[in-house]
């Protein structure tokens, strides 16, 4: 009950802040750090409306991809393969990882829906990492995974 309390808290922060400039983007950046594992921002087939609003706070330098790189070759490439084809055979409960090389997937493509997908997770395959990943691991992966697929446009 009080992480979810935490999350509509959030959320109002993120959506309802009068705050200007570095103020407002610090005061979003922590609404939404307060905001994950919330039903709110949970993923969704489809993708979520309200994660997607959400930009990496992690600038995509080549150190921030590198550590995402070592966090996806240590957490992510059993099943999603080494290079992130979802190639990798490690899923136990009979689902198929994302191709992560596609550019789009079933739960959002914007780097808050694929925050959430690896925070929170999906299903028995696709476990959340929140316990075991710090938020700036999870931005670091985020970017890596950004790496491996198509380029975006804005």
């Amino acid at each position: 009950m009080f992480r979810l309390l935490t999350g509509v808290i959030g959320l109002a922060c993120l959506f309802g802040a009068g705050a200007t400039g570095a103020q407002e983007s610090d005061a979003a950046a922590k609404a939404a750090a307060a905001a994950w594992g919330t039903p709110a921002m949970a993923p969704h087939r489809g993708g979520n409306p309200l994660a997607a609003k959400v930009a990496n706070p992690i600038a995509a330098t080549s150190e921030s991809v590198a550590s995402g790189r070592r966090t996806y070759r240590r957490m992510c490439a059993l099943c999603h393969g080494p290079e992130g084809k979802g190639d990798g055979g490690g899923a136990g409960a009979g689902g198929k990882p994302a191709d992560l090389t596609a550019g789009t997937w079933r739960y959002g493509g914007s780097d808050g829906e694929l925050f959430s997908v690896i925070h929170d997770g999906t299903s028995a395959d696709m476990q959340g990492y929140a316990e075991q990943l710090s938020d700036t691991e999870i931005w670091n992966l985020v970017n890596y995974i950004r790496t491996l697929g198509p380029p975006r446009h804005s």
